[in-house]
């Protein structure tokens, strides 16, 4: 039976080097993540974002922690929009009937129909998809550049 040996040469410097590439990563992702807020906010506009008044579209906001992006509308209101109603019963909060402009006269309740979802972020998100995936393409090349330089 015959017998062969494989000696990788410079095996030991390769394994330092890989072991340093979560500290030489960790900022190249970071920015690559503050960059994709971005990116995002680029494509959270009239058109994409359901429009009435604007606040919708105005009230998103990022938070980017290690190695996260949220990229979250704050509108309370914002989970009707994007996921429906089922009909539902309005009641006067603090008075006897409800009233609005254009309305014939007050009335004790209003039995709303219930609205359909409008699916915004998965929008937004479709939109944003390619240039935040060529993004992290890049931060991949510089992340193998950056470990291969030490």
């Amino acid at each position: 039976m015959a017998e062969f040996t494989v000696q990788i040469t410079g095996l030991d410097q390769l394994v330092a080097k890989l072991h340093e590439a979560p500290t030489i990563a960790a900022p190249i992702l970071q920015r690559a993540l503050s960059a994709s807020s971005a990116i995002l906010a680029k494509h959270t506009v009239k058109g994409i974002v359901p429009w009435r008044t604007g606040f919708l579209t105005q009230s998103f906001r990022a938070e980017v922690t290690t190695g996260m992006l949220r990229w979250f509308p704050t509108a309370d209101y914002a989970p009707y929009v994007e996921f429906g109603t089922k009909p539902h019963t309005i009641l006067p909060k603090d008075k006897q009937a409800l009233y609005w402009p254009g309305a014939a006269h007050p009335v004790r309740k209003v039995n709303h129909p219930g609205s359909k979802p409008n699916q915004f972020m998965e929008r937004i998100i479709g939109e944003s998809e390619h240039e935040i995936d060529a993004m992290f393409g890049t931060a991949l090349t510089q992340i193998t550049a950056a470990i291969a330089a030490r």
